[in-house]
């Protein structure tokens, strides 16, 4: 590795760095759909091989921070011995849930580094050192990778194996005979998330199968490949709990192929679908890299494809192969477009940008051309990373100053003993302060809830806050007004959709309750930069209710 690629991986590992604390200490991570840290704090790795059990995800990379994460269990038994109940209040707490989010998000940070050295391998190898180079520097300055390598989320995880799969799936196209190890690196992505299989349902039969029958009469079922084929199942009929728990695993493949994708599904099927999607993408773009970029990309695609056709050229191909691959059978059929699935296209297919670059400069060889165009070429690739950079700074900001922080800056400053309510699931939520007395009531049984240390859970059929008149009530969620009302999604395992949930939100915002909103913490950065919102995860708002000037002086409410 020449001193490019560590400038590369240094650059992106600081950008990484910066916020790496971000929300904590705390018993609970601020990102959406992350297992850590109570998943793998909790051992809900055994769900996925209890007889009649099953987890949402599958059960690698939860087995890697479970065992990361086994100091701190293990500090926890010395505590309180290993009862299952006590054990269970006592891991949920700030000085556990920290120690194992911090190990989740090493282990997040040394993976997207890997992400990134996989790719300059691969267009190094396929295109070229120059390739390389330029493709690490786009996948360095992609701000939703950067957003992801800082939590506990499994897309950094299953990417790192895909990235790597596709690097011995080159190898095999060359000649190198590395059949074995790319279907075991196939199976550690899908046993790490279900999703990785859609980049790899085109790429494997064409590179795997077609390519090496194609260029030197290999047998498509030669040894290396059945032998692998054979094994890489084995594997993954073991670890994923479809032999020790088939029960299991039948729930496990209905709910990740019937609710776990299809509730959330964001647009319909066919043309119209496709063309809801192909607008989304132009409209998420910006957050991923900048324009310049995108544009160059798609201009390096074409200039990839042309020509005779050729091993070099199918080579070549490969991360455009992959990239379709996942639309076709993620985008256009699981229907989502939110930024974690159109993460691995941006991973995939932006890298071409070097491709233009690099055909570019080898046009600019001497005299006038060389003088004039290698200069603009320069400043025009400068000018497309630094916009770039400016994404991922504002992401890097975005986490700094989390509006979180301004609430917990409120709420500190409430007299100690404070009677205060929050409303929602602790990703969303404020941590509270030490000084104050929080209570979440709810309409549901505490069962169903997601313990919050230090907050008292409250059953209130009629969720109405004036018998009790707390000094605040907290709301976070990043909502706009209409979203409050209408519930579009649930706040974690509290769902705050039924009547009465409705009814309080209508009555806290309308000021009917005897409430008025004193604080509405929002994200803001000063120019060039921006804040940046992935997966309703960063940037949203919290709100703040206290008793209304009326109310306290026996006003009638207007």
């Amino acid at each position: 590795m020449g001193k490019p690629e560590r400038a590369i991986l240094l650059a992106f590992g600081l950008a990484v760095a910066v916020g790496c604390t971000w929300g904590l200490p705390g018993s609970d991570a601020w990102c959406a759909d992350s297992i850590s840290p109570r998943s793998c704090g909790l051992f809900a790795i055994a769900e996925t091989y209890l007889p009649g059990h099953y987890h949402v995800y599958p059960p690698l990379h939860m087995a890697i921070l479970t065992v990361v994460s086994l100091p701190w269990i293990a500090l926890a038994m010395a505590k309180v011995g290993t009862g299952v109940d006590a054990l269970a209040i006592e891991l949920v707490k700030p000085l556990y849930m920290t120690g194992v989010e911090i190990g989740a998000r090493l282990v997040s940070a040394i993976m997207a580094l890997a992400i990134v050295h996989n790719t300059m391998r691969l267009w190094g190898r396929i295109g070229g050192r120059r390739v390389g180079v330029g493709a690490g520097v786009v996948v360095a300055t992609n701000a939703v990778l950067v957003y992801y390598a800082h939590t506990g989320n499994l897309e950094v995880p299953y990417l790192f194996w895909l990235t790597w799969a596709l690097v011995e799936l080159d190898r095999v196209a060359a000649g190198e005979r590395r059949e074995p190890h790319v279907l075991l690196l196939t199976v550690a992505a899908a046993l790490t998330k279900q999703t990785a299989v859609a980049a790899l349902l085109l790429p494997l039969p064409a590179y795997l199968l077609f390519v090496p029958w194609w260029q030197r009469r290999s047998s498509p079922l030669r040894p290396p490949v059945w032998r692998g084929a054979l094994f890489a199942g084995a594997v993954y009929a073991v670890v994923s709990g479809a032999v020790v728990n088939p029960s299991g695993y039948r729930r496990h493949l209905a709910f990740t192929f019937g609710p776990g994708s299809q509730t959330w599904a964001r647009y319909g099927a066919g043309w119209g679908g496709a063309a809801f999607f192909a607008r989304a993408v132009l409209r998420e773009l910006p957050l991923f890299t900048s324009w310049p970029i995108a544009v160059a990309a798609a201009l390096g695609i074409a200039v990839a494809l042309r020509g005779k056709a050729s091993l070099a050229m199918a080579r070549l191909a490969l991360p455009l192969v992959a990239g379709v691959s996942f639309t076709l059978f993620l985008h256009l059929l699981g229907r989502r477009t939110e930024e974690r699935f159109l993460l691995p296209a941006s991973l995939f297919l932006l890298p071409y940008a070097a491709v233009l670059f690099d055909r570019a400069w080898e046009r600019t060889t001497s005299g006038l051309a060389w003088s004039f165009a290698r200069p603009a070429l320069m400043l025009a690739a400068a000018l497309a990373v630094v916009l770039a950079v400016r994404g991922v700074a504002s992401m890097d900001a975005t986490l700094l100053v989390d509006p979180r922080y301004a609430a917990e800056r409120f709420l500190a400053a409430l007299p100690a003993g404070a009677h205060v309510e929050v409303v929602g699931s602790p990703m969303f939520l404020p941590r509270m302060p030490g000084s104050v007395v929080a209570v979440r009531p709810g309409v549901e049984p505490v069962a169903d809830r997601q313990r919050i240390p230090g907050i008292e859970e409250l059953v209130d059929p009629l969720l109405d806050p004036r018998p009790r008149a707390p000094a605040a009530i907290v709301v976070a969620d990043g909502a706009t007004p209409a979203e409050i009302v209408t519930m579009v999604r649930p706040f974690g395992q509290m769902q705050y959709r039924d009547p009465v949930s409705l009814a309080f939100f209508r009555g806290l915002m309308d000021g009917s309750l005897g409430y008025e909103r004193t604080l509405r913490a929002t994200c803001s950065l000063p120019w060039p930069l921006e804040c940046r919102r992935v997966h309703e995860s960063t940037a949203g708002e919290v709100w703040i209710y206290e008793p209304s000037r009326s109310s306290i002086t026996g006003d009638a409410l207007p």
